[in-house]
C-alpha cells in the first residue's frame, strides 16, 4: 500500500505518516522505486497512533510501544495497558487539580462579593 492510500484509509495525511516515520513510530518504509510501501502492520500502527492521540497521548508517549511492536512483530498488550493505566492516573490528577482551581475560583468570587458588599454598605 502506498502512503496516500494509507493516509486516506486512516484519516490522516502523507505528511503525518512521514512524521511518524521520522520520529521512529513507524519503521523506514520499504520502497518500490520512489514510492513508500506499507504493510498491514503499518496500517495497524497508524490506527493505534491516531486512536491514542485522540484520547490524549503524545507521540513521544507512544514511541516505546511502537518500537516494541516492530521488534517483537506483535502488539505488546501488557505495555499498552500500563501506558493506559498511567494515562488514567494523569487524567485523575488533572481532574483533581481542576477541582482545586475551581474551588479557589469560587473562594475568590466569594471574597470579591463579600468585599464589594461590605464597601457598598459603608457608603
Amino acid at each position: 500500500m502506498y502512503i496516500g492510500e494509507l493516509a486516506a484509509l486512516k484519516g490522516t495525511t502523507p505528511k503525518a505518516i512521514r512524521h511518524y516515520e521520522k520520529l521512529g513510530l513507524l519503521p523506514v518504509a520499504k520502497r518500490k522505486g520512489n514510492y513508500r510501501i506499507y504493510a498491514a502492520i503499518d496500517v495497524q500502527s497508524v490506527k493505534m497512533i491516531r486512536l491514542a492521540q485522540a484520547v490524549g497521548f503524545s507521540l513521544a508517549e507512544l514511541y516505546d510501544l511502537s518500537v516494541l511492536k516492530y521488534q517483537q512483530n506483535r502488539f505488546p498488550v501488557e505495555v499498552a495497558k500500563a501506558l493506559i493505566a498511567n494515562k488514567h492516573q494523569q487524567i485523575l490528577e488533572h481532574q483533581q487539580a481542576l477541582n482545586r482551581l475551581q474551588e479557589n475560583l469560587k473562594q475568590l468570587e466569594d471574597e470579591i462579593t463579600q468585599t464589594y458588599m461590605t464597601d457598598n454598605s459603608a457608603v
